[in-house]
């Protein structure tokens, strides 16, 4: 939290100048940048993506308006931007880390958690297999060497094997060019962590002899904002968005190393893998391919491989429709400088909820003002320091008295955000007496919590990278994916999850001069059969 307020006072200083990538952009559309020492802040947004891109560039079949409130009102704001590619989906379950606590699933325990299923899918693709994720952590044992001895497998099926895989393979991998703890002055360090893993399972990063197989491997250009996105998209048929890193952080700590911080992703198949390899095509746009010479070796790679200004773009083509799945709507939620829809569809979610809205978070927070408030009595001055997704929040409340219920990490550092923008919520609906519709509380085991999770009224889930916090949003918010479903099975098993981390959750106590209202716990009440 700290690093992202840094970053944004970075954003406001200094002189700007025309980023590498623009070659890639529009002509005459220039982002503009800050250079500071070896990294790259974006001044101002990115061009818009061209048009129908996240649509499926016309290529779905027909995908009528649909009925349910809900499902309309992502429909109607995602009009072009994946609202095509909505139908004919279906859900493929929930993936918990590091392990399955709730019984929402099949997922057995293992010792490196749900990166095991991760895994597993990697080997599964036949065509291609699209990764993106902000961390790649070093070490034996990791959640990285265990997914580049995934690749390794793949690799070696294409080569024994190549009747399964009749147009070749294809894995491209991306970073987000962030900071990890152990390396705080180097956002590349997670793209050389990933050529570590990859080299030391045998896996070239560069040119290979391997008739059919091809990998690449980038980093995303901008330090701030930098590519939030944790998605994984597997011929272009299956997608797994959520929260999760490739990071020891989410491994059981029963394993060595494993730091246990839960996190969700959420798996589909269908038309709105469309949605997703668009999005990661864009982000793709805006990176910087990382290469090795013929013949490194694992712990060279910092020295021995090199970061180019530029990525090869691949080609965004479909043959046909999208193959249908089932009949459960998804919504593909993709945002970044300059293409922000996803933000407001987000916005007018929340704002239609009818009776509940339940969220896990990692982080919440209003703009930095709201955050720079939390001495201030009543805490987030309003409305100017709330942020849309809060106003939404708010506006449901007011008109419909919508009850709220939040699952918040009690990082020290991140509680001071979450207290001032709960003291500014309480503080707007006390007079009129609504203060206890907002009921938050710090989430359980000291681990930690970094999930990523929305349920409106029962019947709208969404899961992804995006906090509901000011990173998150607007022209200077990193980029992010999320998927949304109103699949029965779906709700269902986040409702059952919700509830088991409400009950051992911990209530939240604002500081004396932020209590609008001391509103009592509410409690739980099991979702009907």
């Amino acid at each position: 939290m700290l690093r992202s307020a840094l970053l944004l006072l970075l954003l406001m200083v200094g002189s700007v100048a025309p980023g590498e990538d623009d070659a890639q952009r529009t002509a005459g559309e220039v982002a503009q940048t800050l250079e500071v020492g070896p990294l790259t802040f974006l001044r101002s947004p990115l061009p818009p993506m061209p048009d129908l891109e996240l649509d499926g560039l016309g290529s779905a079949a027909p995908c009528l308006p649909p009925t349910a409130p809900l499902d309309r009102v992502l429909y109607d704001s995602l009009a072009g931007h994946g609202a095509a590619l909505s139908c004919g989906n279906s859900f493929a379950g929930l993936l918990s880390f590091p392990q399955d606590e709730a019984g929402i699933s099949e997922q057995p325990d293992s010792p490196l958690g749900g990166f095991e299923a991760v895994a597993r899918t990697i080997r599964s693709a036949r065509d291609e297999v699209l990764l993106s994720t902000m961390i790649w952590d070093d070490g034996a044992g990791s959640p990285g060497a265990l997914l580049a001895a995934a690749v390794a497998d793949l690799r070696r099926d294409v080569q024994q094997h190549p009747e399964r895989h009749p147009h070749g393979v294809t894995v491209r991998i991306l970073l987000g060019n962030s900071v990890r703890v152990d390396r705080l002055t180097d956002p590349t360090a997670s793209a050389f962590s990933a050529a570590q893993h990859l080299l030391a399972a045998g896996v070239p990063v560069g040119s290979d002899d391997v008739p059919g197989w091809h990998l690449e491997l980038a980093n995303y250009t901008y330090a701030y904002p930098h590519n939030h996105m944790k998605l994984l998209v597997v011929d272009r048929q299956e997608v797994l968005a959520g929260g999760n890193n490739v990071s020891w952080f989410h491994v059981p700590v029963t394993t060595s190393g494993g730091l246990g911080l839960r996190d969700l992703a959420l798996r589909v198949r269908g038309p709105v893998a469309r949605n997703a390899v668009a999005a990661f095509r864009d982000a793709w746009r805006s990176s910087r391919a990382l290469t090795c010479p013929d013949g490194a070796v694992p712990g060279a790679t910092v020295d021995d491989c090199t970061l180019a200004a530029t990525t090869s773009p691949f080609p965004l083509l479909w043959a046909g429709p999208p193959q249908v799945a089932g009949t459960a709507r998804v919504y593909g939620l993709y945002r970044r400088p300059g293409e922000e829809d996803a933000d407001g569809a987000l916005a007018r979610l929340l704002s239609a909820a009818t009776s509940e809205i339940d969220l896990l978070q990692s982080q919440v927070s209003g703009t930095p003002a709201c955050t720079l408030s939390l001495l201030a009595p009543g805490g987030c001055p309003a409305p100017h320091a709330m942020l849309p997704v809060w106003q939404a929040i708010l506006t449901a409340v007011q008109e419909r008295g919508v009850r709220v219920r939040l699952v918040l990490d009690h990082d020290p550092v991140l509680q001071l955000e979450t207290l001032a923008l709960l003291g500014g919520l309480r503080a707007r609906l006390a007079p009129q007496g609504l203060a206890d519709h907002i009921q938050a509380r710090w989430f359980g085991p000291a681990e930690g919590q970094h999930t990523k999770m929305i349920v409106v009224d029962g019947k709208m889930l969404v899961v992804g990278s995006p906090n509901l916090q000011f990173a998150s949003f607007g022209p200077g918010g990193m980029s992010e994916y999320a998927l949304a479903t109103s699949d029965p099975d779906a709700t269902a098993r986040a409702r059952t999850l919700f509830g088991f981390e409400w009950n051992r959750a911990v209530p939240v106590v604002l500081p004396y001069w932020l209590r609008a209202a001391d509103p009592p716990p509410a409690p739980w009440t099991a979702p009907a059969p």
